[in-house]
């Protein structure tokens, strides 16, 4: 009978309530991503530690041996799927100096002491370097993080989504906190979000008003429909739908005119969109050759899938094979291409920094 009722009303509405409530967005903690010290895809190291102390592998410095056994484990694993082994790569994503500080030293010490003005950790070689450059520069406000170090991040963290090693929301705030700081040190522009349009205390009243209509409407028609009883066909119903329809045409006129009425206004209040950046002839020609290319090779395919299909079986390992040798040029220079394209646009509104909104 409930499921009826649900019908019944699906039909007389012809669709759920226009005007629902968002959910509150958390926003995004102030742990900004750069400080993470272990790669993101690694999970969260254990909660309960033994109180010793030893040297941890992967250049991680000193902690428990508990931290030290989950360290060599996740080595190991990346070790097995191919990753870089930590020993020739830091994960630990490198700052970047001010300009006028120079290169930093060539040759370092081994060992690893907390850096001064918030730069992390690194040789006391690095250190003492440092600490000179700020008592001759001053305190640079940020530090800045280098663009290669952000793209690695955000590949690490989608890869650790995908994992299912931390959650999207997990991976949204980190990612929020990296693009803000990226943002705030001038390497990457943030798209300028039109406002959203203040609606009036008056229209506000209105989708009040329009609320109590409909629920009005649900309530009279699931009336209408318990009174069939629980034996009542799905004809019987649409019939008894439908004269209620019938019956209270001025209602649903009065929601629908409304519903316009609202949209209307909310609409005229609306900000004006920014306009897009305009694409240069350069850049348009580039775009138009990549269609070609990619249409091209669409109609390749297509003609590959025909063979296919009349195909036997071992005629068609031969054809896929031939078709991969055949045109595996033409798939990897539109791969570039399609790359060098998209980094052009994307210099149209953003620098040097990666682009994070793809989560």
């Amino acid at each position: 009978m409930k499921k009826l009722i649900v019908l019944a009303f699906t039909l007389l509405l012809g669709g759920p309530l226009l005007f629902s409530e968002k959910p509150v967005q958390e926003k995004p903690d102030k742990d900004s991503l750069t400080d993470a010290k272990f790669p993101l895809h690694w999970g969260k190291p254990p909660a309960a530690q033994t109180k010793d102390l030893v040297d941890l592998p992967g250049r991680f410095g000193k902690g428990s041996s508990t931290l030290a056994r989950w360290i060599k484990e996740n080595i190991e694993e990346d070790k097995a799927n191919g990753k870089k082994p930590l020993v020739e790569r830091d994960p630990r994503p490198k700052p970047r100096f001010p300009v006028e500080w120079g290169s930093p030293p060539e040759i370092q010490l081994t060992d690893v002491v907390k850096l001064p003005g918030r730069f992390g950790m690194g040789s006391s070689t690095l250190a003492i370097w440092i600490k000179e450059k700020i008592e001759e520069h001053g305190m640079p406000e940020k530090p800045v993080l280098d663009p290669s170090d952000a793209r690695r991040i955000e590949k690490e963290t989608l890869q650790a989504v995908r994992e299912g090693k931390i959650t999207k929301e997990e991976a949204r705030k980190k990612l929020d906190a990296l693009r803000k700081d990226m943002a705030d040190n001038g390497q990457r522009k943030r798209p300028q979000r039109p406002q959203k349009p203040e609606i009036s205390d008056e229209v506000k009243a209105q989708i009040d008003a329009v609320k109590d209509l409909e629920k009005a409407l649900h309530t009279e028609i699931k009336e209408k429909v318990n009174e069939l009883g629980k034996d009542a066909t799905r004809e019987e119903i649409k019939a008894t739908v439908e004269s209620f329809k019938e019956s209270n045409k001025d209602r649903f006129e009065e929601i629908k005119e409304a519903h316009t009425a609202i949209r209307e206004n909310i609409e005229a209040n609306r900000p004006e969109k920014p306009e897009r950046p305009e694409l240069t002839e350069d850049l348009k020609a580039k775009v138009d050759a990549l269609h070609a290319k990619r249409k091209e090779m669409h109609e390749a395919q297509k003609e590959l899938h025909q063979n296919l299909k009349e195909a036997s079986k071992e005629e068609r390992e031969v054809l896929i094979t031939a078709f991969k040798e055949a045109n595996k040029a033409k798939h990897e220079e539109i791969k570039t291409q399609a790359k060098e394209v998209k980094e052009e646009i994307r210099s149209l509104v953003e620098t040097e920094a990666t682009r994070t909104s793809d989560l």
